[in-house]
């Protein structure tokens, strides 16, 4: 009985050196990847990246329309991260529940990696940015290497409207009756920076990464004529 207990005992330790031992291989693995970024910038390599974002002319004629008040964050390339985002995307089509979720998937991703450049010693490579009346962004002082350019926009606010029975009214309490979502698109790419010079990305509607809507809130309204719980009418 002794024997087992020591087993068993011996199983759990095993276990959790060797989840402290990928804890750090992890966060190794990050310090490697930002190491060469953090020696760009003592050797004064820097470079800029200026992304510009139109939407489509209305008219086959006309000029592309600026974007104002797009989001842009640049990242150290990641296949990890990059990893990440295409998991998000896969999942966009597996079902409404799915699809609802994609947004705040990537900002998951997103948020995950900033925090880990964070931690190892890399959080001044997070350069962040919006896009001003032009439709123009510039992130200057990028230390030479690969960047993943990830922008962002905000389009129109949707609410749909369910009608529910008073029955289910009152069984279902929690469930919305009023559901409003806006739809988010995304850009995403690879980018090189090399010191002194300017490296400039187009994003357009032609090559959006993806589009998925993002759920802001649901507001349960009883159906019209209902009456509070533990009343009768009249």
């Amino acid at each position: 009985m002794r024997t087992l207990r020591l087993a068993a005992v011996l199983t759990v330790v095993s276990a959790l050196l060797a989840g402290a031992a990928v804890g750090r291989a992890a966060d190794q693995s990050v310090a490697d990847l930002v190491a060469p970024y953090l020696e760009a910038k003592e050797r004064k390599a820097l470079g800029t990246v200026q992304a510009s974002v139109f939407a489509d002319p209305p008219r086959p004629s006309g000029d592309p329309v600026p974007q104002a008040s797009v989001s842009v964050v640049l990242l150290p390339a990641s296949a990890a991260f990059w990893s990440e985002l295409d998991a998000a995307k896969a999942g966009l089509r597996e079902s409404v529940d799915a699809y609802v979720h994609t947004v705040s998937r990537i900002e998951t991703a997103r948020v995950d990696y900033e925090r880990a450049l964070l931690d190892a010693g890399g959080g001044e490579l997070v350069r962040t940015g919006q896009t001003d009346a032009q439709g123009v962004v510039r992130l200057a002082d990028l230390p030479a290497g690969d960047w993943v350019v990830l922008a962002w926009q905000e389009g129109q606010h949707l609410t749909k409207r369910y009608r529910l029975r008073e029955s289910e009214s009152s069984r279902y309490p929690h469930v919305p009756t009023n559901v409003t979502y806006s739809v988010v698109t995304f850009w995403r790419m690879r980018v090189a920076v090399r010191s002194g010079e300017t490296a400039e990305v187009t994003l357009t509607g032609r090559n959006v990464w993806l589009t998925a809507g993002r759920q802001e809130g649901g507001t349960p309204a009883a159906p019209r004529g209902s009456t509070a719980p533990g009343t009768r009418r009249r």
